[in-house]
């Protein structure tokens, strides 16, 4: 029977064990063909100028789908081999050359590659309709993307899923071929050694950490370049994760298994020996665990933030059906009129006064506002606004201006998404009276129009504003809700046409917040979808790094149960020991995200509290429902014969 025939019945006697390691694969290929077929398709590529964010959100998220998958891969790969180490001693006794088994194993690498690289392919070609239509509706984007199969992203994807088995099965057949007999039937019998550790890597590991930390609570985007500050946290970060669980863990755990008080209590001797003596073997996978934990979470928030973000600037953007200036009674009358005779309800008027004044900066050299000019309103403008538009929140976003203090508020302007500017504790002059900047926020007023959607709004006290607006001409937009949005724009037509001296004063539903949905649709629909991939191939990680462990403690737990150790205790023990091996690189990974959120905050200027629970909080319940599966499939392994 030749090489390839042996492989072949191999890998059919062996599906079984092969399950998750072949489901992930075939997940993975899925899901890079989509990535890379946006890149590809022709409606993207028409707008191109215009998607940028897309594109390059595409391909970060293969790139880094890639990077995961092969750490995923070379460590899965790993556990194959090691298990079957008494297989490959076996075949070593009957005969066989370490050539021909390395060759053996090598073709049946590749052909689970091969083979999830077909099934992969045709799920990705079978649901690519469905991707694009979930990835169109994330950008609002009304036409209908028609279905095509990819010739480009097939040719890529065949190119670098191939090098990657390719390198697997090479990598396979070295270590079979170097390989001796007596260490093969000595695998199972084989004790790890104590591990060696390093007060001054542990010390640096969580040094490297710290400062990780500190820089990303500390960003300010006017001080320090976005992309360095990243590169060097993501460095710093992963560096001092990995000699966290190196040394610093090990040292920790080490001082645990010396201390009486604590290891002779219960099963915990059994558990904290275990961990201890195999973290020369497993801190590598630890680290990488904390890391993907870190990926998954901090993907998940960032796309259900940009969600929440979108949603609210649309408010922020386009407040009102239509607007227009007029303080003419006449004039409301004529549009009131206009409005109902288009068969139209109008749900709503409100009504807001404000002027255009000059705002100086008198310690800021850095340009705030164009030409210094800005929106002047007061609070109760402010206040009552947030009211007829039933803003959420609205009572804790907005603080009340204290007049003795000369207390002023910053909105950001309507045409800005977000802004890394902070002007909190900044004195702005205002017609020759000082104000000092108490808060600095974005919400809804007069929206993204044509003459005032790019200027910054200050909110003053309503005394100060009722002294200041007497030498400025005050302005009144007055905002209007209808029951069809979608005719607002026919009706704004219909409304300069009475109103032809006024035309430029009449402000249709602004639609251009639209095109910035497409710089956050990608973000949140890929972020989804890798949130998912990262998930998967941590479960993955965590459950070949336990099941390994299993085989490794049967014959010991097996002994312990012939002299009397109970079930409940080796349950017990089991939770103890795998709670340790996975909950403390997913509470890490947890902290890491944390922070990476924080630091978006910073960057974007905003808030993202609820996203950051909500995230965290789905993955902790679906991190503990997998630990408590996991420990019951464990104490299945190692407690029944």
């Amino acid at each position: 029977m030749n090489s390839f025939k042996i492989a072949f019945k191999l890998l059919k006697n062996n599906l079984k064990i092969y399950s998750l390691y072949f489901v992930v694969l075939v997940v993975s290929v899925a899901t890079y063909y989509n990535f890379t077929a946006i890149q590809y398709n022709e409606m993207f590529i028409q707008i191109t100028e215009r998607l940028q964010s897309a594109v390059v959100a595409s391909a970060a998220s293969a790139f880094v789908l890639i990077s995961t998958i092969i750490f995923f891969m070379w460590h899965a790969n790993g556990f194959f081999l090691k298990q079957r180490q008494k297989e490959t001693g076996l075949y070593m006794l009957m005969g066989i050359s370490t050539s021909k088994i390395g060759r053996v194993f090598a073709i049946e690498s590749i052909l689970i590659g091969s083979l999830s690289l077909i099934i992969g392919l045709f799920v990705g070609i079978l649901f690519s309709k469905l991707f694009f239509m979930l990835l169109g509706k994330a950008m609002m984007m009304s036409q209908e993307i028609p279905f095509s199969i990819s010739g480009q992203s097939i040719v890529q994807l065949v190119i670098v899923f191939g090098i990657i088995f390719l390198i697997l099965g090479i990598k396979n057949f070295r270590i079979i071929k170097k390989t001796q007999l007596i260490n093969m039937l000595n695998a199972a019998q084989e004790k790890p050694s104590p591990p060696k550790y390093s007060y001054k890597k542990g010390g640096l590991g969580l040094l490297l950490i710290v400062v990780g930390y500190v820089i990303a609570l500390n960003f300010k985007p006017w001080d320090l370049d976005l992309l360095l500050s990243t590169m060097s946290i993501l460095i710093l970060v992963s560096l001092g994760t990995y000699l966290f669980f190196g040394s610093s863990l090990t040292i920790i755990l080490g001082k645990l298994t010396k201390s009486r008080k604590f290891i002779y209590r219960d099963v915990r001797l059994i558990s904290i020996s275990n961990i201890f003596f195999r973290q020369k073997a497993n801190y590598r996978s630890l680290a990488m665990t904390a890391i993907l934990a870190a990926a998954t979470v901090t993907a998940f928030n960032v796309s259900i933030a940009f969600k929440q973000f979108e949603i609210n600037y649309e408010k922020i953007a386009s407040p009102y059906s239509l607007s227009y200036e007029s303080n003419s009674i006449d004039t409301k009358v004529k549009v009131e009129e206009l409005i109902k005779e288009s068969e139209n309800d109008i749900t709503g008027i409100n009504e807001v006064q404000f002027f255009v004044g000059q705002v100086n900066y008198v310690n800021n050299d850095e340009v705030i506002d164009s030409n210094n000019e800005a929106i002047i309103t007061s609070y109760s403008q402010m206040e009552k606004t947030l009211n007829f538009l039933d803003y959420r929140n609205k009572k804790s976003i907005l603080k009340q201006i204290e007049p003795e203090r000369n207390e002023i508020t910053f909105i950001l302007n309507a045409n800005e998404m977000a802004s890394p500017l902070y002007v909190v504790d900044e004195q702005v002059n205002l017609n020759g009276k000082k104000f000092l900047i108490t808060e600095h926020t974005q919400l809804p007023f007069v929206g993204d129009i044509q003459n005032y959607g790019d200027l910054n709004i200050y909110i003053l006290n309503d005394s100060d504003y009722k002294e200041i607006k007497k030498e400025n001409s005050e302005i009144v937009l007055n905002g209007v809700q209808i029951n069809n949005q979608k005719d607002s724009g026919e009706l704004a037509n219909k409304i300069k046409e009475l109103l032809p001296d006024e035309a430029n004063n009449v402000y249709g539903i602004n639609q251009n917040f639209i095109w910035e949905y497409y710089a956050l649709g990608p973000f949140f629909f890929l972020g989804l979808v890798m949130s998912l991939v990262f998930m998967l191939a941590t479960f993955s990680t965590i459950y070949f790094k336990i099941l390994s462990d299993a085989f490794a403690d049967r014959e010991q737990y097996l002994m312990l149960k012939k002299i009397g150790m109970s079930k409940k205790e080796v349950q017990r023990s089991i939770y103890l020991q795998v709670g340790i091996a996975f909950l403390v690189p997913v509470a890490v990974g947890i902290i890491h995200s944390i922070i990476a959120m924080n630091m978006l905050e910073q960057i974007m200027n905003v808030k993202f509290l609820i996203p950051i629970i909500l995230g965290n909080g789905l993955f902790v319940l679906v991190m503990v429902a997998f630990y408590i599966g996991l420990c019951k499939n464990y104490t299945k392994l190692v407690y029944e014969e």
